[in-house]
C-alpha cells in the first residue's frame, strides 16, 4: 500500500487543473488553515527573463503571530514528493517544511509546504495577471472573504 503524504498548496497549485498539469495527482483534498501565516508575492523568479517587479507566491509568518491563511491540503502518494520538489525548485529556490494545519472539524494535521528561501525574497513585488487567473480558478476551494482578499492583490500588468 502506498504511503500517503499531505501537501499544503497556497498558490497556483490550489487550482486542480494546474496541479494536474504539473504531473501531480491526489487521493483526496480539503481546505485547511494555517495560523499566524499569510500568502505574499515576494519570491523573486528564477527566470532571468521575468518581467521587472514580478513576485511569485510565497508564504510567511505574520509579524504579530495573528491571522491565518487558507489553502488546499492534498493527500497524495509519497512518490509525488520528488515532483513537488522539482515544481518548487527545492532546495535552491524554496525550502520544504512540515507544519501543523487546522482542518475544518478543528483537528490538526501535519503537512508539507514550501517557503521561499530568505535570500530569494524581495519586497515590493507583485503577481502578474496570468498568476491571478490561475488562482481565480481555485475559487470554489476557498472561503469567499479570503478569496476576495487574494484577488485584491495589485498586479504588475
Amino acid at each position: 500500500m502506498a504511503e500517503i503524504i499531505n501537501f499544503f498548496a497556497y498558490g497556483e497549485l490550489m487550482n486542480e487543473d494546474y496541479f494536474k498539469e504539473q504531473g501531480l495527482d491526489y487521493v483526496a483534498k480539503l481546505a485547511v488553515t494555517l495560523s499566524a501565516h499569510r500568502v505574499v508575492f515576494n519570491k523573486v523568479p528564477s527566470d532571468e527573463n521575468a518581467p521587472e517587479g514580478l513576485g511569485l507566491s510565497n508564504i510567511e509568518p505574520t509579524p504579530d503571530n495573528a491571522g491565518m491563511t487558507v489553502g488546499v491540503m492534498y493527500e497524495m502518494d509519497h512518490k509525488y514528493l520528488s515532483r513537488l520538489d522539482e515544481v518548487h525548485q527545492a532546495p535552491h529556490e524554496y525550502q520544504r517544511r512540515i507544519l501543523r494545519f487546522n482542518k475544518h472539524d478543528f483537528t490538526m494535521v501535519n503537512g508539507f509546504l514550501y517557503m521561499a528561501r530568505p535570500e530569494k525574497i524581495q519586497f515590493n513585488l507583485k503577481p502578474d495577471k496570468a498568476t491571478m487567473k490561475i488562482l481565480r480558478k481555485a475559487k470554489k476551494e476557498l472561503p469567499m472573504l479570503y478569496f476576495s482578499r487574494l484577488m485584491g492583490n495589485k498586479t504588475i500588468d
